[in-house]
């Protein structure tokens, strides 16, 4: 009888342990899922927000040239969110001198006439250029270098993405 209770506690410990560890390994396949779906929706929102500023920023320079007002070079030094009179709920000003971008917000680095985004779930042991993004300004011109001045008024501003060596020379 000693030895049937001992066997029946035996497979109770046993049965308790693979529950326990079932349970932690469901934790961390749920922990990393949400992560990922974490991740996945920071990206869209990124990409929302960075083709909503694009597109506002070329109905601006439309607005501009219909009215015949061209846009000029220094266009490209200005802050976008002041141009437009909108900012993000994310967007968390001017980033300048040493200062270091917080994770999920959007800057304005006058310094280099950028736009930043700094992930906020981005995987920190990887490195990746997910982490930071950035995109300057472009002015577009309307007609060829060689035309006269009335043809190379410009015609639209564009995000051009920043490489990822110009921003990791940049210290970002």
């Amino acid at each position: 009888m000693k030895g049937e209770y001992q066997l029946e506690e035996h497979v109770r410990l046993a049965r308790r342990l693979v529950w326990t560890i079932g349970g932690v390994l469901l934790v961390a396949v749920l922990l990393a899922l949400a992560w990922k779906i974490a991740q996945v929706s920071e990206r869209r929102a990124q990409q929302a927000t960075r083709e909503y500023l694009a597109s506002s920023l070329a109905s601006l320079s439309a607005e501009h040239h219909a009215q015949g007002r061209p846009l000029d070079s220094s266009w490209r030094k200005r802050n976008p969110f002041a141009l437009l009179r909108w900012q993000q709920d994310n967007y968390c000003g001017e980033l300048t001198g040493e200062a270091a971008p917080q994770g999920g917000c959007w800057y304005w680095l006058p310094d280099h006439a950028w736009v930043l985004y700094q992930a906020s779930f981005a995987d920190g042991w990887t490195r990746t250029q997910g982490e930071v993004r950035a995109w300057r300004l472009l002015v577009v011109s309307a007609g060829p270098p060689a035309a006269s001045q009335s043809l190379q008024a410009s015609f639209t501003l564009e995000l051009e993405a920043v490489p990822a060596t110009e921003l990791s020379a940049a210290g970002y």
